[in-house]
């Protein structure tokens, strides 16, 4: 990072945006960007570094999605892609690594403890407790395979679970209490399916962190581009993602009325009360007038796709007669919260309303556990 002779921070060209390089997280992450206007450029899974189309300060680097925390806390990348958990894991180390946006909408899973189906009498985290010092008075280690041991050891020792030997693993852990390797593992899981298909199960209480895929970014060089205002990269790439996401689930309806439309017109009014009902937002009444010049009622909402084909025959008996539903691409409200603005409120002492702060991903809360006393270390 350089300064210019006036003694401001130079434009960080590129911008170096490390993405996963293959799986969910990768493919999750160039479709958000490409719905959001940001189309990464890349011709083979083998390429390892792509540009984005009309974009020409970012320069994108694919990467394991381990490695992505490392690099972005280091600065070597200012902004990445990568699974909320692993960020959670090595937050301690990685201080320089901060959640910029805290929820992609993909990737969401939970990381469980879960045990052997066969452990009929464990189904608890205090079970589990009771099952550790169990091991611990035979002289026994109570063996738990995960690739999350920090976040492990914070979850047991919160439940007065403190002797127990942490194996870690970057494979499959699922196989790992059948084949001796493991007593439990703690692990990823989204539906649960793979946990049951391999005779393991989760107990209550055991929900260490719920996580999903994240945008970070490195502090020293976010400060960089909040500098550059409303009409630089970053403001363009959040406000892009942000509007983007809130567009995905809504459609813009259009619903029109054949009759000519005096003030207080009960179609109209009925349509608009029906679209209400059914969680339309942003609903307007006003006059149409068709290829004639006759002059009809119109009623505009936004509203969730999966409501306009089951609510279309309800709208045509109530006077409708056409209804136009597209997609929405961007949707931008005034009054919503940007992370822009709130980083540009966190780290450049901005006058900018700032967004509720970040927190995702966080441990699930867990109810206080019976008093415990440490019998031994992890």
């Amino acid at each position: 990072m350089t300064h210019s002779s006036h003694g401001l921070l130079d434009p960080l060209d590129p911008i170096r945006l490390a993405l996963p390089s293959k799986g969910e997280l990768a493919d999750g992450a160039v479709d958000l960007l490409k719905s959001a206007g940001f189309k990464v450029k890349r011709t083979s899974p083998r390429q390892y570094e792509a540009q984005i189309a009309g974009r020409p300060r970012f320069h994108v680097v694919f990467m394991r999605p381990t490695d992505i925390v490392t690099q972005v806390h280091e600065g070597r990348c200012h902004l990445g892609v990568t699974g909320g958990d692993l960020h959670a894991e090595r937050a301690a180390q990685a201080d320089q690594a901060r959640i910029v946006l805290p929820d992609l909408g993909y990737g969401g899973c939970r990381l469980v403890v879960a045990v052997p189906e066969s452990w009929v009498d464990v189904a608890h985290m205090i079970d589990l407790a009771e099952l550790a010092h169990d091991f611990k008075t035979r002289g026994r280690a109570f063996r738990v395979s995960t690739k999350s041991p920090r976040l492990v050891r914070d979850h047991f020792h919160h439940w007065g679970i403190f002797s127990f030997q942490i194996v870690e693993s970057d494979g499959a852990l699922e196989l790992h209490p059948s084949l001796g390797i493991a007593d439990i593992i703690v692990d990823l899981t989204s539906s649960g399916t793979t946990l049951k298909d391999n005779r393991l199960k989760e107990i209550a209480e055991g929900t260490v962190l719920e996580s999903s895929a994240v945008l970070i970014g490195h502090t020293p060089s976010l400060r960089t581009l909040l500098a550059e205002g409303d009409d630089g990269p970053l403001a363009h790439l959040l406000d892009a993602i942000e509007g983007a996401r809130e567009a995905e689930t809504c459609h813009h309806l259009e619903v029109v009325g054949g009759r000519p439309m005096v003030y207080g017109d009960a179609d109209a009014e009925k349509v608009a009360a029906y679209l209400a009902a059914r969680g339309a937002s942003q609903i307007y009444r006003g006059e149409v007038r068709d290829e004639e010049g006759r002059i009809g009622w119109r009623v505009t909402a936004r509203i969730a796709a999966g409501q306009v084909v089951a609510c279309q025959r309800a709208l045509f008996d109530l006077g409708a007669s056409r209804i136009v539903a597209l997609p929405t691409h961007f949707v931008f409200d005034r009054e919503r919260p940007r992370a822009f603005d709130r980083l540009r409120a966190e780290l450049l002492g901005s006058d900018a309303k700032p967004a509720p702060t970040a927190t995702l991903p966080t441990a699930v809360p867990a109810p206080e556990p019976p008093a415990a006393s440490p019998t031994g270390s992890a």
